[in-house]
């Protein structure tokens, strides 16, 4: 703990060693790179798998035949491993390079380009599958409310009830239960890195494992998390008044 505490007090003093070459780097400002990568990676497929879960959840409500389709295919998604997305995916753009000689995403970081696109394809789809259940559950007790057979008894149609007053519902619910899905994505990155040699903290984590980096690595980690959920917590009580736990 002495030593940890005397290190984050000369942060410019912090050094790791390459496992490969033995060479001896500064932590700061290396570590930004890799960190800014895995932060990218992670908050785009939150953000895009948000976007396309409300897409694909007001679909849902409009026509129950596509409920029925996204239910479905959403249950088998989710009893599959996280870790089988990875290899199956890769699978899929190796077969199709092969029978048509067209690459579609980089599958892999190399020197020359970075992995990025198919990173956050095959990513995203972890908390894609948590979404849709979630909010999936949120707008089944939605239909079930007074205020919803209210405003369908003033006139309104499902698309005007849907965008005016079930969507604000829906989104405070995500954000109330947005924990459990931004943790669930980061633990399956740490793993998705690996894999595709991507350069991220997950490099720090398993490779330079001294206590002062994997301390500085967890802690960068988690203070933009943190903010997220904060930031969170701010939004959800301005528009209801309720804190968060």
């Amino acid at each position: 703990m002495k030593e940890t505490i005397r290190n984050l007090s000369h942060p410019n003093q912090i050094v790791f060693i390459n496992q490969k070459s033995g060479v001896e780097h500064s932590l700061f400002p290396f570590i930004i790179g890799p960190w800014f990568n895995t932060l990218s990676i992670l908050f785009s497929a939150i953000i895009i798998s948000f976007i396309l879960s409300l897409f694909l959840v007001s679909l849902m409500y409009k026509y129950q035949y596509f409920e029925k389709i996204i239910v479905v295919m959403n249950n088998i998604l989710s009893i599959i491993p996280d870790v089988f997305y990875v290899p199956v995916s890769i699978t899929i753009v190796i077969l199709i390079y092969q029978y048509t000689g067209t690459l579609l995403f980089a599958i892999a970081s190399s020197q020359s380009s970075k992995a990025f696109i198919f990173p956050v394809l095959v990513l995203l789809v972890i908390p894609l599958v948590n979404s849709i259940t979630l909010l999936k559950k949120l707008i089944d007790e939605e239909r079930a409310s007074a205020y919803v057979e209210l405003a369908r008894s003033k006139g309104l149609n499902e698309f005007e009830v849907f965008s005016y007053h079930i969507i604000r519902n829906l989104m405070i619910g995500y954000l109330i239960n947005m924990k459990q899905i931004v943790w669930i994505t980061l633990s399956s990155l740490l793993f998705l890195e690996r894999v595709m040699n991507i350069m991220g903290v997950s490099v720090f984590i398993f490779e330079y494992n001294s206590p002062i980096v994997l301390f500085i690595t967890f802690l960068l980690l988690y203070i933009p998390i943190a903010l997220l959920f904060r930031l969170t917590q701010f939004t959800v009580h301005q528009v209801t008044g309720r804190g968060m736990v």
